[in-house]
């Protein structure tokens, strides 16, 4: 399977609704607990996954490190769950975590104008695992880990952030899963006349 490498998420196939780059990681698996469709099916679509992220690409990528991939990815998946559904962790996920966060991150740096991130080079794969996994510490360990969210959508499996001023966004976007349900419902009150 080719993967088109773009800056368009679109085009990408990659779900970047959440607000967060731990939780776009998790959405690498589609449609979880609905049909498990893998997205990150090898180097190539890794490579992608990496660049639309606005990550460094990862030096020297073989079909193994994905193992690393996904082992990171199912125990921030793992954290989600149990924190949304209100379960204590599991001591291994928290573990896991931790792991990988300890080697040092790729650097980032600023374009001469002070504004511009300036696109990122090659990283090793480690320094890019411990760029996720400090995320999802910085989400489950701040002050926003009472805003993450299970999206209702009925054919949803996506988490995301409720930056919403009153914490009651219950869709992952509104032009996603909150426009089916909206009219779905209005469809439901406003039945075709036959």
């Amino acid at each position: 399977m080719t993967v088109a490498v773009t800056n368009d998420l679109r085009r990408a196939g990659f779900p970047f609704r959440s607000g967060r780059l731990c939780l776009d990681f998790v959405a690498t698996v589609a449609k979880r607990g609905i049909a498990d469709r893998e997205m990150l099916t090898g180097p190539a679509a890794l490579r992608t996954w990496l660049h639309v992220a606005g990550l460094p690409a990862a030096q020297d990528l073989r079909d193994t490190d994905l193992d690393r991939v996904r082992e990171l990815r199912e125990a921030v998946h793992a954290l989600t769950r149990r924190h949304v559904d209100g379960v204590p962790p599991d001591p291994a996920v928290i573990e896991t975590i931790n792991a990988a966060a300890v080697p040092g991150t790729p650097p980032a740096f600023l374009g001469s104008d002070g504004r511009t991130l300036l696109p990122p080079g090659q990283a090793p794969l480690d320094g890019i695992l411990a760029t996720l996994a400090r995320d999802t510490i910085d989400l489950f360990g701040g002050p926003l880990r009472h805003r993450v969210r299970a999206c209702i959508g009925h054919d949803c499996s996506l988490f995301f952030v409720d930056r919403s001023r009153p914490g009651t966004r219950r869709w992952c976007t509104m032009a996603a899963c909150g426009e089916k349900a909206s009219s779905a419902a209005y469809r439901k009150r406003h039945p075709a006349k036959q």
